[in-house]
């Protein structure tokens, strides 16, 4: 007597949360590049201090001790609006609902703004500046967050754009370009 074994299915390869490479938000007709963004440190006067890497012109930066894209935790972006390209020079324009994608190697996020937010930055105390800057922390749950300064003439405070992933029909957000 001859027993047919079943046979296994290899399971899929579990796939890497890749970086952010392009944000698109049709509602203020941005589509940028999103380059990696770290700190770098710098002599000043004898002494090291610590500052962010440059930004090419036109691109947003995305911390790369934040979270990418589908990995559940908070996904960090930042960019200028007054230099070098501008590229989130009209973020103050965005409303509650408006959608922001971001594309991950072939896949698509899809956010939708939850809340925007004008934080007071200059010359506010320490204590102020860390509750701003936790706005770039992980988080539990995905979400995306957007920083710049604000207002155009004088960066006196940060505007915070964070969104939550928004739903397909499947319930996954990411759907194959």
């Amino acid at each position: 007597m001859i027993v047919a074994l079943p046979t296994v299915s290899p399971s899929p390869a579990p796939t890497t949360p890749l970086p952010p490479e392009e944000i698109i938000i049709p509602a203020i007709g941005l589509d940028a590049p999103v380059v990696p963004l770290g700190w770098m440190a710098e002599e000043v006067g004898g002494a090291y201090q610590s500052r962010w890497e440059p930004l090419p012109q036109g691109a947003a930066g995305w911390h790369r001790d934040s979270g990418c894209p589908g990995a559940g935790t908070n996904i960090v972006l930042s960019g200028h609006h007054n230099i070098e390209g501008q590229v989130f020079r009209d973020l103050i324009g965005l409303e509650v609902g408006d959608r922001i994608s971001i594309r991950a190697g072939q896949a698509t996020y899809d956010y939708e703004v939850a809340e925007k937010l004008l934080l007071p930055e200059k010359d506010m105390p320490e204590g102020q500046r860390v509750q701003n800057a936790s706005w770039m922390w992980p988080t539990r749950e995905e979400r995306l967050t957007l920083i710049t300064c604000w207002p155009y003439e004088s960066n006196t405070h940060r505007l915070v754009v964070w969104a939550r992933p928004v739903a397909g029909a499947s319930g996954v957000y990411a759907q194959a370009n």
